[in-house]
């Protein structure tokens, strides 16, 4: 009897475990079914703008998305995105939906790149052919320019840096800084190399350019082409150093992926983009 008690109490407890195995195994099924897959690839740029704070705060509004983003190029991002592959393509400037009616584009921000020197410099123009001159070293002496008879000290990024990036594949016409260049490693040494420098040529994002602004900051941006960098210019596509970047979804997108394109459209998107260095579009 006593032997009976013990096989029943003990029938019960596992009878009770696997009920509570099951339970546990049916909840972590239904989480697994209510979670939302959002692939993105495509441009690096892109994805180095979106990752710093973006993602992060989207995940916080849908925690449903199991969201996985890979940097790379454009062009491959826009056959992943073709194929299946992806659910998002980030694009920066050589995209072109005209001969795509399954596509649909959303331009979500700018990159603006500013030249700049020391204030006390008597450069405040230079033309596009020359400043690709001077990142090549094809041009070292200030003197070429219309300044004085010294040489152009080139300051120039890491190659991780956007900024870097935008510099190559357009006023280099996708070629690299000369590596006499000295290397910095952000936005505030750039300006304050530059500051520090009267010979002294190099490159920053508009909004690093704005935020590093300060009377102990003594940098002048140089207009190109006779064009200054301004949002006007910018917004009329009358300036070079700009690079357009765009989120590309199919026509048949899910819900998932169009809600991340309202996001980063969003005030709180476009703000967390120019925090991290692009210029908002909205």
């Amino acid at each position: 009897m006593k032997r009976r008690t013990i096989l029943t109490g003990v029938g019960l407890g596992i009878g009770g475990v696997c009920a509570f195995g099951a339970a546990n195994f049916y909840h972590s099924l239904l989480n697994f079914r209510r979670r939302k897959p959002l692939i993105i690839g495509g441009a690096t740029v892109v994805k180095r703008l979106l990752d710093l704070q973006l993602i992060e705060a989207f995940i916080k509004h849908h925690p449903e998305a199991d969201l996985l983003i890979e940097g790379g190029y454009s062009f491959g991002g826009l056959i992943a995105l073709e194929r299946g592959a992806i659910d998002l393509a980030m694009m920066s400037n050589d995209f072109s939906s005209a001969t795509r009616t399954n596509f649909l584009e959303y331009l979500i921000g700018l990159e603006t790149v500013a030249l700049i020197v020391n204030e006390n410099s008597v450069i405040k123009d230079i033309s596009t052919t020359n400043a690709r001159k001077v990142f090549r070293r094809e041009i070292t002496n200030w003197k070429e320019l219309g300044g004085p008879d010294s040489p152009i000290r080139v300051y120039s990024r890491l190659d991780d840096s956007n900024t870097k990036r935008t510099i190559e594949q357009i006023l280099l016409e996708g070629g690299l800084i000369h590596e006499s260049a000295k290397m910095l490693s952000s936005s505030k040494a750039m300006a304050q190399q530059v500051s520090a420098d009267p010979l002294a040529l190099g490159f920053i994002s508009q909004q690093g350019y704005f935020r590093t602004k300060n009377p102990a900051i003594r940098i002048r941006s140089l207009s190109i082409d006779g064009i200054e960098m301004d949002q006007r210019s910018v917004g009329l596509a009358l300036y070079p150093l700009v690079r357009q970047l765009f989120l590309v979804v199919r026509t048949d997108a899910s819900e998932i992926s169009k809600k991340f394109v309202t996001f980063v459209l969003s005030d709180e998107g476009q703000r967390l983009l120019a925090d991290s260095g692009a210029q908002r579009v909205s």
